[in-house]
């Protein structure tokens, strides 16, 4: 007899709090943490400075926060990428008493890594270590030639070379073996 059924009171109220505690999951605030990005397109070897980083908001632990003290972007970067540590990289110095020159030595080289200086007359080959990374090329107004720290006592050689075109280079980048 369907007249003598309980009503579904009970049922209904069951829906109606499976119904707001699914809004209440959707509308509650998502842990974020603030997050830096590109605020300008940033060339490969420029230092990574305040103005050019904008902080926005990102779901916490999504990224690994990158140490911005002393990072030096290791390729151009666009406006808005998020700043990772694969693009930054720490401050490289050159080995005491050595002496920097600046090379073209293509622009895929990056702050640290090895460079092996060819000079065909006369017959000299030296290591290096790219100090700030190649700009642009050669026919276009924002060029600039990668800095390499080069030892004393072929760094004469190595910017007469230069300047002749008799020079040729040979990079390792940082992360490949040795």
């Amino acid at each position: 007899m369907y007249w003598l059924q309980p009503p579904p009171y009970l049922r209904r109220v069951a829906a109606v709090l499976l119904l707001v505690a699914a809004f209440m999951w959707d509308v509650r605030s998502a842990a974020t943490e603030p997050f830096p990005t590109a605020a300008h397109t940033i060339a490969a070897g420029s230092r990574i400075t305040e103005d050019a980083v904008v902080w926005i908001e990102l779901p916490q632990d999504r990224l690994p926060s990158p140490d911005l003290s002393d990072a030096i972007a290791a390729r151009d970067i666009a406006t808005g990428e998020p700043l990772t540590s694969s693009l930054l990289v720490g401050s490289v110095v050159a080995p005491t008493d050595w002496w920097t020159v600046p090379i073209e030595i293509g622009t895929l080289s990056a702050p640290g890594d090895d460079v092996m200086l060819v000079v065909v007359d006369p017959p000299l080959t030296a290591l290096g270590v790219v100090i700030t990374s190649q700009t642009g090329d050669p026919y276009t107004l924002d060029y600039r030639p990668a800095a390499v720290a080069v030892p004393p006592d072929a760094a004469p050689v190595i910017a007469a070379a230069e300047r002749e075109g008799l020079l040729v280079t040979a990079v390792r980048p940082t992360g490949s073996d040795r």
